[in-house]
């Protein structure tokens, strides 16, 4: 019977965790998914309405590191908790005060509960799936990847019925509010390991420290950058060689396609094959083919490209995480903390960055823009290879923590 119930708990804890990122998934596209019909409520130009895509990754970066302090404090759960009501006060908030300034309020509140997908999620999946903890955050990054479906699907079904698009609001808050209901079940006062005597996931040693921690922060910022600027302008991209509207759209959706396959079958994969490896192969492989898109510069390629770079960037997020909480694996929540700080900072900047290159340079460069992000990824993981190595007494010895 204690077998039975400790399996009945570690499901709802995983559960838990891989809800957060289909829940996270959602609120990141919610502004974008219904950017028309907010214009309109607001009575705001599209300029000002964005803005709440960026209050969003704002409130993201603001309390990512306390975030990761109060899963050591307070426990995985009651964080959890916080960060799940916050998102669903975005998700009610728009609705009950169809305001942009109250708009931009709850944004912000959604951006803050993201962060407990980046700093719980890593802990409760290290407690229930230690052999493949790697391939669990794949899953998670596939769910996250369903949720940014599920929000366009719902507010397109909405329109469709010519109902209000909050409906599609109602039903995420409804997700968002069993998930409140569950958590208790799982236990508020399941704790973080932060004393490190009990190793939750593999350790992965580091030779050089500081060159490391570089590495790790300046390939989060340069990856975030990598797959933002693919989501922003691969649509307008499209349009700019001859693509009509509608197929420019199919074209992004075909990307993303690619990014949640890709993460599902990473999650077999990197059983397998160790981090690093694939961080560094499927740069390669997206550098690659990305080049040869834009060399050959036709329309009917770039429907084949962007899905298989898709399938190889898209899991990447998870893993960087993956190796960034095996760096300091006796406090996974603050690891995930600074992850999701430095893909924050390249969440707010890249916008910037990029839309005055574009302004300057044309639509096109944004992908060169890409490539050099990619070749800034690349470099990065050749200083965490070299500076990084499994377990070894005799690497141990040589290199003392």
């Amino acid at each position: 019977m204690q077998h039975n119930a400790g399996i009945k708990h570690k499901n709802l804890v995983a559960f838990l965790a891989l809800s957060m990122y289909f829940l996270t998934g959602c609120a990141c596209m919610l502004v974008g998914s219904s950017l028309p019909q907010l214009v309109a409520l607001f009575e705001k130009p599209v300029a000002q309405v964005v803005l709440l895509g960026s209050a969003f990754a704002i409130g993201r970066f603001v309390i990512a590191y306390k975030s990761g302090r109060l899963v050591e404090q307070i426990g995985p759960m009651k964080v959890l908790m916080g960060g799940v009501f916050l998102i669903l006060l975005f998700f009610i908030g728009i609705p009950l005060f169809p305001n942009y300034y109250a708009g931009l309020i709850f944004a912000f509140c959604g951006g803050m509960g993201m962060t407990a997908q980046d700093t719980v999620c890593p802990v409760l999946l290290s407690s229930v799936y230690k052999k493949n903890y790697a391939g669990s955050l794949s899953g998670g990054q596939a769910l996250f990847g369903m949720g940014g479906f599920v929000t366009p699907f719902l507010i397109g079904v909405a329109l469709s019925r010519n109902v209000n698009f909050f409906y599609a609001y109602n039903i995420l808050a409804a997700f968002a509010i069993v998930m409140l209901i569950c958590i208790p079940f799982a236990g508020l006062n399941f704790k973080a390991d932060k004393g490190g005597t009990n190793e939750m996931v593999k350790p992965l040693y580091t030779k050089n420290r500081t060159a490391t921690k570089i590495a790790l922060l300046a390939f989060c910022v340069s990856y975030s950058a990598t797959v933002n600027v693919m989501g922003l302008y691969i649509s307008s991209f499209a349009e700019s060689i001859g693509i009509s509207p509608a197929s420019s759209a199919f074209m992004l959706t075909v990307y993303n396609v690619g990014c949640v396959l890709g993460s599902i079958a990473f999650i077999f994969i990197l059983k397998h094959v160790r981090e690093l490896v694939v961080l560094l192969a499927n740069n390669l492989i997206a550098l690659i083919v990305l080049a040869i898109a834009l060399i050959v510069n036709r329309a009917s390629l770039y429907f084949v490209i962007f899905p298989i770079a898709g399938f190889f960037l898209g899991v990447l997020f998870s893993v960087i995480v993956t190796v960034a909480t095996r760096i300091d694996y006796t406090r996974i929540s603050v690891a995930g903390s600074h992850v999701a700080m430095a893909s924050g900072f390249s969440d707010i900047t890249t916008p910037i960055i990029t839309g005055w290159l574009v302004v300057s340079f044309g639509i096109a460069f944004s992908f060169k823009y890409v490539i050099f992000m990619i070749i800034i990824s690349i470099i990065c993981v050749l200083v965490l290879k070299r500076n990084t190595y499994e377990k070894s007494e005799e690497l141990i010895n040589a290199y003392p923590e």
